[in-house]
């Protein structure tokens, strides 16, 4: 399986997670298929993935102690 492959089953199995992380060996080939390079801390954007589905600080489920 593909890395970009791996990385959408990841998302449609946690849709809300805020970040998904790849292991080293499939980042190369992850950025080549997104056509991305990574940024200053090592973060690429997946487009069309990492837009908030929601109002600001939705995805915060508070729960009384």
């Amino acid at each position: 399986m593909q890395a970009r492959n791996l990385v959408d089953v990841a998302i449609e199995e946690d849709p809300r997670a805020p970040c998904l992380w790849a292991p080293s060996e499939l980042w190369p080939e992850f950025c080549a298929a997104i056509d991305q390079r990574p940024n200053r801390v090592g973060a690429v954007t997946y487009p069309e993935q990492d837009r908030p589905r929601g109002a600001p600080l939705t995805d915060i489920a508070a729960r009384r102690p």
